[in-house]
């Protein structure tokens, strides 16, 4: 169940701005749950949601006054947005000064501010600056899109939040009445059976049996609710992955695209200077002989031989082929990252085919080696496969999140060790590094979207998740084995025929 929906609402019509405030209904919709239980937030988790507001805030605040700005927005209305900006930053210093003193913080209030900020700010601080905005791009001088602005606006889009808000605390306050109404009329009851006499003992149990069935009834509600809200986080982590692999696809395709030309005149230009190269040698080899037999003391033969022992023409003779060579190299190692970039771009993987699991790992090493390099030794094991028959580019993307996490969990030096073979009607591939392990607790959760036990910005815990989300859309499973103090393995298994009835997500 989502607490809070995106609105038409709550649109600007301009993009960066209504992506940020996205954002910020995403947040809302995921530490709902949490600040909503009644129960003091715990200073750990209360820091990680300031720190995410504080992010928040640098970036929104800073693109809206430059929108502003540039727009041309009188100073009087840039102040006001301002003021409203520099509220909501020490309203969440203010929050943090009370978690440093009494180390947790009431949950609700933290709810209560995001709210009545969604409320305030996005339908109505928000609005008029894009009115404003929309008006003087029309045409309008500044002084008079800010008094039309104000004298438009919709007046049901406030109360969207506000509904929101009242269905969500209606749907937990609802539940929570039952079960007290249930519990109340639990010990209601049995004191007035220890009351009775003994003959009453069946209608005791009648009527536990009956409140019993309440609450279990209650229960499952609350565990659909719980369920529900999974599913909405599990799509949105599929969503993002869709996006995020569309993005890279693109990125690659034009870094591809870019590198791949000036490759090849440098290329052409390279072979061009080595026949340059040895034509001029060979023109100085044709001429030796004629110096040669100039006289010893011929002022044209000193002249000669001066300017080849100054120009170290031996060395040159030498080193200038070493060059080349080494350049062309270069540039055939460059050629062939744009091939692998090429291929991971590849249109076609977003179909279902036939592929090679162990080439896969190695284009998804390639693209994540850069920053392991280093510190990293990595071991190869490959078995024989058959090919496999899966989306050869989202399972790559597995592979790119394994390798990655791998990589992290190594702070200075160690080894990825990278597995593959066949187990009857599957095919497996493991990656294991020698980092720092993962206790049983974390272990646990490793999967769940937005879980991480990393520090605040550097990770945002969607990574295994989307990685376990795959390979379930494969009918396949995926698993860790991890002790704290000597590394991880992280274990796929494939069906080499592909799932039942396979579609295109």
């Amino acid at each position: 169940m989502t607490f809070m929906k995106w609105s038409r609402h709550f649109v600007t019509g301009i993009d960066l701005v209504d992506g940020q405030h996205r954002g910020l209904v995403d947040l809302v919709n995921d530490v709902a749950p949490l600040l909503s239980r009644g129960e003091p937030l715990g200073a750990a988790a209360a820091d990680a949601l300031l720190d995410r507001l504080s992010e928040y805030a640098q970036t929104h605040f800073r693109d809206e006054e430059r929108l502003m700005r540039e727009g041309g927005l009188e100073d009087s209305c840039l102040d006001l947005q301002a003021r409203s900006h520099r509220a909501f930053v020490q309203e969440v210093a203010l929050m943090r000064r009370q978690v440093a003193a009494d180390e947790q913080i009431d949950g609700q209030l933290l709810l209560r501010f995001l709210a009545n900020w969604l409320t305030v700010h996005l339908l109505t601080d928000d609005q008029l600056m894009a009115r404003q905005l929309a008006l003087i791009a029309s045409g309008h001088t500044p002084a008079e899109a800010a008094t039309l602005a104000r004298e438009t606006k919709e007046d049901t889009a406030q109360t969207v939040l506000a509904d929101a808000l009242i269905d969500l605390y209606a749907v937990v306050a609802e539940r929570n009445r039952k079960l007290v109404e249930a519990n109340v009329q639990l010990q209601a009851a049995r004191a007035k059976l220890v009351e009775a006499n003994a003959g009453l003992a069946q209608q005791v149990d009648e009527r536990s049996r009956e409140l019993a069935a309440t609450n279990a009834d209650l229960l499952r509600e609350q565990g659909e609710l719980q369920r529900a809200i999974e599913a909405i986080e599990r799509t949105q982590g599929r969503l993002l992955q869709s996006e995020k692999g569309t993005a890279v696809g693109q990125l690659a395709a034009g870094v591809a695209h870019e590198i791949d030309k000036p490759v090849g005149i440098a290329s052409l230009n390279l072979a061009s200077l080595k026949d340059y190269v040895e034509r001029l040698l060979a023109t100085i080899d044709a001429t030796a002989p004629a110096v040669a037999a100039l006289a010893r003391h011929h002022p044209a033969r000193l002249a000669a031989e001066q300017a080849w022992q100054d120009i170290e023409l031996d060395y040159l003779r030498q080193d200038i082929p070493d060059l080349i060579r080494d350049s062309a190299d270069g540039l055939a190692r460059v050629r062939k990252i744009v091939t692998d970039l090429k291929d991971f771009s590849h249109r076609e993987e977003a179909e279902w085919q036939n592929a090679d699991l162990n080439h896969g790992l190695e284009r998804a090493l390639k693209m994540v080696w850069n920053e392991p390099k280093d510190k990293v030794e990595v071991v190869r094991d490959f078995g024989e496969l058959p090919a496999v028959r899966c989306l050869p580019a989202q399972i790559n993307q597995v592979f790119v999140h394994l390798l990655v996490n791998a990589g992290q969990a190594i702070a200075t030096a160690g080894t990825i060790t990278l597995r593959t073979g066949q187990q009857g009607r599957y095919a497996w591939v493991e990656v294991e590094d020698t980092g720092g392990g993962m206790p049983p607790a974390v272990q646990e959760r490793i999967f769940e979207p937005f879980f991480t036990s990393r520090a605040v910005g550097q990770g945002s815990g969607l990574g295994l998740a989307i990685a376990s989300e795959i390979v379930q859309r494969h009918h396949g499973t995926i698993s860790v084995d991890s002790q704290p103090g000597r590394g991880s393995r992280f274990r796929v298994l494939l069906p080499i025929a592909g799932p039942a009835g396979e579609t295109r997500p």
